[in-house]
């Protein structure tokens, strides 16, 4: 696979910086879930993209897709279908069974929370979780369905950045009908759009985001999902850009 991710260091803030600084040994990932969502007809799909605030103190003022860390509550919240064997199967080498469902669920939340975008299945409403991101995607009548989301890539945060993330990135395409949602901006995202997949790159983001826009045309162009994803991740020194699972440690 072709190397894209080059050392960033240079974008790190002077406040981001200063934390790091502080810190004795580099900060533990969060598990992270993100939703590559596209519509439209093969060749001609638009992807799903928000702006993030200044405010944020992660990736702020670009262009990113919804998403988040893994909570808690997505271990506990219903859902309906089954993972496909090849997302189960790539997770799986990293993760246990438990947390890969909640991987999964955690980005149709953070997809709901985010954008107001439902992806799932209409079913009766459960017991109320408590969860202001599972409570009002279960309000409007709907289960997740994480039979909808193929993995495509994973990304690590390296090692001198205060905050740090072991994101997958999945993928699901909206039928015209789920297409027809609208969206909104929330406390997250603003400027939530759907932008022309081919020239999405254009628009002001992150690195990663960048470069999984090309990974995932290459993903919808392929006559059959690859048995394994191109991972990103910071190893003795360096960005190293490889496939897993692979055999090497991760």
């Amino acid at each position: 696979m072709k190397k894209w991710i080059h050392d960033k260091r240079a974008q790190v803030s002077d406040k981001d910086r200063s934390k790091r600084d502080m810190m004795t040994r580099a900060a533990r990932p969060f598990l992270a879930s993100t939703v590559v969502i596209t519509r439209g007809e093969k060749g001609a799909e638009e992807v799903l993209l928000g702006y993030r605030s200044r405010k944020h103190d992660f990736m702020p003022e670009v262009f990113v897709y919804p998403g988040g860390r893994v909570d808690r509550a997505d271990s506990f919240a219903p859902y309906c279908g089954e993972i496909d064997r090849r997302t189960a199967r790539i997770l799986g080498a990293a993760l246990p069974p438990a947390r890969v469902r909640a991987c999964l669920l955690a980005g149709l939340r953070e997809t709901f929370e985010e954008t107001g975008l439902i992806i799932g299945h209409r079913a009766p409403s459960p017991r109320n979780m408590n969860d202001p991101g599972w409570d009002g995607f279960h309000k409007a009548g709907y289960l997740p369905s994480i039979n909808r989301l193929s993995v495509f890539g994973r990304a690590t945060t390296p090692p001198y950045r205060p905050k740090r993330f072991d994101t997958w990135f999945f993928h699901t395409h909206l039928t015209d009908a789920e297409a027809a949602q609208p969206v909104s901006d929330s406390v997250e995202l603003l400027d939530i759009r759907w932008a022309p997949l081919a020239t999405a790159d254009a628009l002001k983001m992150h690195v990663i985001t960048e470069a999984m826009i090309g990974e995932l045309r290459k993903y919808l162009k392929a006559d059959a999902p690859p048995a394994r994803v191109p991972f990103s991740r910071w190893h003795r020194g360096g960005f190293k850009y490889d496939a897993y699972p692979g055999s090497a440690k991760t």
